[in-house]
């Protein structure tokens, strides 16, 4: 999961809730976007099947991640536009989703 600002906070949440039923799972939180820390989040994403990436927009983050990420890894943007934060159970249900526990 890449997460930043306030979506990291529930992701941190939900990334705990979703290792709990046996999801492995981790954040990449980065501090800047510009310059993104593109070696750093290919050192993480290295591996990983999914990369969930939650926003309070309408995706900026994850078209970067989809650029970025290696080939054959899915990315799945968990976007809101209307002001609300991204809950962590939505952000659990997104990892459980594509882990094949949901």
């Amino acid at each position: 999961m890449v997460a930043i600002g306030i979506s990291a906070r529930a992701a941190r949440r939900a990334v705990k809730s979703a290792r709990q039923k046996g999801v492995k799972a981790g954040l990449f939180r980065p501090i800047t976007l510009w310059p993104f820390p593109e070696d750093r989040f290919r050192e993480a994403a290295a591996g990983a099947a999914a990369v969930v990436v939650p926003e309070m927009n309408a995706g900026q983050l994850s078209l970067e991640i989809e650029r970025l990420a290696p080939a054959g890894t899915t990315v799945s943007p968990l976007n809101r536009i209307d002001g609300e934060p991204v809950a962590p159970r939505e952000i659990a249900a997104r990892i459980e989703e594509l882990a094949g526990h949901g």
